[in-house]
């Protein structure tokens, strides 16, 4: 009875110690992001916006080119995003293929495009808002 409850209570102490890890992480990256995006001149948020709605209209427009099958897989709410990803992949048209490939250079274009505008420490800065979402990803994909 004694070791069960000394087991319940670290138990219970290291779920609040896990939760209350990422909660500090997101916060860092939030004034991270704040103050890069308070550094920008106008033009340079005017990039970004831009990027931004690019993007936007790259997911409209490979959205209005799914098939039926495509968009049954798209509205799956079995299927973690992640999974989604992995179907929809299988199921893509050569013009699709095309599409999505275009959109990447286009987009890999603009970023270069962007970060040739930034002073040393916006691009530290930005490199560093990057490196996070990239450990985010990698964290993510270790979890599935």
């Amino acid at each position: 009875m004694k070791n069960s409850i000394i087991c319940i209570i670290i138990l219970f102490i290291g779920a609040m110690e896990i939760s209350a890890q990422p909660e500090g992480d997101h916060m860092d990256r939030k004034a991270l992001r704040k103050e890069f995006y308070e550094s920008l001149s106008e033009s340079q948020k005017d990039d970004l916006e831009n990027k931004k709605k690019l993007r936007k209209e790259q997911r409209k427009t490979m959205h209005a080119s799914f098939t039926k099958e495509q968009l049954a897989i798209v509205d799956d709410e079995d299927l973690s995003r992640k999974g989604k990803r992995k179907a929809l992949k299988l199921t893509l048209s050569e013009a699709q293929k095309e599409m999505r490939k275009n959109h990447k250079i286009r987009m890999k274009d603009e970023r270069d495009k962007f970060k040739a505008t930034l002073s040393e420490a916006q691009l530290e800065q930005y490199e560093q808002i990057r490196k996070g979402k990239r450990s985010k990803r990698k964290h993510k994909k270790r979890k599935d």
